[in-house]
């Protein structure tokens, strides 16, 4: 997608760009926050997650969108794929943190690796200071990537309806959420998740995604 920009300010004249941002990034936290249901998983395999992945390979993601593209493919090989499926997300993401890809800042960004620590705290009252509540069903700390990429996708909504110096602004704290929660430590997530045995490549290809979009989303802000 060509941008257009506004003189002296470096940012985009329209607001597709943040408004498709805010729709990929809350795709990407809706994959990490519960495993896929029968109906989502059929509806990926009838082809309804190409046109997404479409968007992210246009933005310079292609190898990470073709993997899971070819992932959601070789789902057809599975007589139960959802039951497999299943089982990744919970040897991932779910089993001993030591031993598996735990989905929390703080098992990264902490000395020992442990739980609710710093990061998460930061993130809950990034959190409260947005207004936002976490659903009930979601007994989840605050600093689990779901959550963390959803309140990114907020941030990219909110800046589809700014412009001027309050866009500036907004995407000025972006900025600083990506490069200090979110990417020094999603890589190591992404590796602990490609070392893990899993039945099917779509989680360990997810993460790779995860870790892409958010590179390239701190790249583009970090440029403006």
């Amino acid at each position: 997608m060509t941008q257009a920009n506004q003189a002296g300010t470096g940012l985009p004249l329209t607001h597709e760009h943040w408004q498709r941002q805010a729709l990929l990034c809350q795709w990407l936290a809706t994959l990490m926050s519960k495993e896929l249901d029968d109906a989502t998983l059929q509806a990926y395999q009838a082809g309804d997650a190409a046109p997404l992945l479409d968007w992210l390979a246009e933005d310079g993601l292609s190898d990470e969108a073709d993997a899971l593209r070819s992932a959601i493919a070789g789902l057809a090989l599975f007589e139960h794929p959802r039951l497999e499926l299943a089982a990744d997300f919970a040897t991932l993401f779910l089993s001993d943190a030591r031993h598996s890809a735990a989905p929390y800042a703080s098992c990264y960004l902490t000395e020992r690796g442990g739980f609710m620590a710093e990061p998460a705290q930061r993130m809950a009252q990034r959190l409260a200071n947005a207004g936002v509540t976490l659903p009930d069903d979601f007994k989840e700390p605050a600093d689990h990537l779901a959550v963390m990429l959803d309140y990114l996708a907020g941030g990219y909504r909110q800046l589809a309806e700014l412009s001027g110096p309050a866009q500036a602004t907004a995407l000025a704290g972006l900025t600083q959420f990506l490069r200090e929660e979110l990417c020094n430590w999603l890589p190591a997530f992404s590796h602990r998740c490609q070392r893990q045995p899993t039945a099917s490549p779509f989680y360990p290809g997810l993460a790779r995604l995860v870790v892409g979009f958010c590179q390239q989303r701190l790249t583009e802000a970090s440029a403006e």
